[in-house]
């Protein structure tokens, strides 16, 4: 997990994030049963700097966090899509306090309503046809981790689906996040792990939001 080549405090852009991790993960260059998944939105562009540099193919790959009512900054379970598989992961803890404070049928309202923007965000951005997964080493990507949600949605996707062997590459994440995605999967490259982390953006010097035309002219569609 530790970096051959010293991190910065931040990246100045997701690209430059990208080429910092593209030198970590050299072991994968030209591996044609290699295949980078960025996670839509940020990570996609991530991915993309890292698939160019290794010569591998990219994907996006959906997510979507559900959130707690009045509080969008609390996420209590994250779904992830690609192809015709689909993983929903709660947040312990955090997904007990939902149900204490609110009633089933709204938690359930929360769901239907994410996986209807799921669904959208796969059509749009992903299309019908995808990449094959099963046996493949698949290089999952983010622009970072904060609690985890949508990257642990993520590897259980690809293990339903039947990756190979199962790789995370992220900027940056804080130790605790990552000691939830460690057991799960093969190997784990994270640049920078701060003592103290509040939110991704505060890595980043650019952190823009990426319009729809950017993210299609990254991914081919197929």
């Amino acid at each position: 997990m530790t970096p051959e080549h010293i991190a910065p405090t931040r990246f100045s852009d997701r690209t430059a994030a990208g080429e910092f991790l593209a030198s970590d993960l050299q072991k994968y260059a030209q591996d044609p049963n290699a295949l980078v998944l960025g996670l839509l939105r940020g990570g996609i562009q991530v991915a993309a700097e890292i698939a160019a540099r290794l010569g591998l193919e990219l994907d996006a790959l959906a997510v979507r966090r559900l959130v707690m009512p009045e509080r969008t900054d609390i996420a209590f379970a994250a779904l992830a899509a690609y192809g015709e598989h689909t993983s929903l992961k709660y947040i312990e803890g955090v997904w007990d306090s939902a149900r204490l404070r609110f009633e089933r049928e709204i938690l359930d309202g929360v769901e239907t309503a994410a996986r209807k923007e799921l669904d959208e965000l796969r059509a749009l951005l992903v299309g019908e046809s995808v990449l094959p997964v099963a046996g493949r080493t698949v290089i999952l990507v983010d622009e970072g981790v904060a609690s985890g949600a949508t990257m642990l949605a993520a590897v259980e996707l690809m293990r339903e689906a039947g990756a190979g062997r199962i790789v995370v590459a992220v900027p940056v994440a804080p130790a605790v996040a990552l000691k939830e995605i460690e057991p799960l999967v093969d190997e784990v490259v994270c640049a920078i792990t701060p003592r103290v982390f509040h939110t991704v953006s505060a890595f980043y010097s650019r952190f823009d939001s990426l319009a729809d035309y950017e993210i299609l002219a990254l991914v081919p569609r197929r």
